[in-house]
């Protein structure tokens, strides 16, 4: 998923939402965001996840045409996400 993709699909969802990555049944909280390579890597852990309007602050000068991932060893291209209760689920 782009980057332009995201923020689009996103445009009408409340800015508090909070973003967190699903896997294998696990949410972690999204925590902070780092570009690389035409990449926008969600870095997650513990602590207070991001909310859709923190993203989009942090990622107004990044790449529109910049892909999602989840960082990790390697990065997961992320392809895109669900929305719960006050969250956003990537997955």
């Amino acid at each position: 998923m782009r980057l332009i993709d995201f923020n689009l699909s996103t445009i009408d969802l409340h800015p508090a939402l909070r973003l967190y990555w699903e896997h294998d049944g696990q949410q972690t909280p999204v925590v902070d965001l780092q570009t690389q390579h035409h990449q926008l890597r969600l870095i997650t852990g513990a602590g207070r996840p991001l909310t859709l309007d923190q993203l989009r602050t942090r990622s107004q000068q990044v790449d529109q045409q910049a892909s999602l991932f989840v960082a990790q060893d390697p990065p997961q291209r992320l392809y895109g996400y669900r929305l719960v209760p006050h969250q956003i689920l990537f997955g």
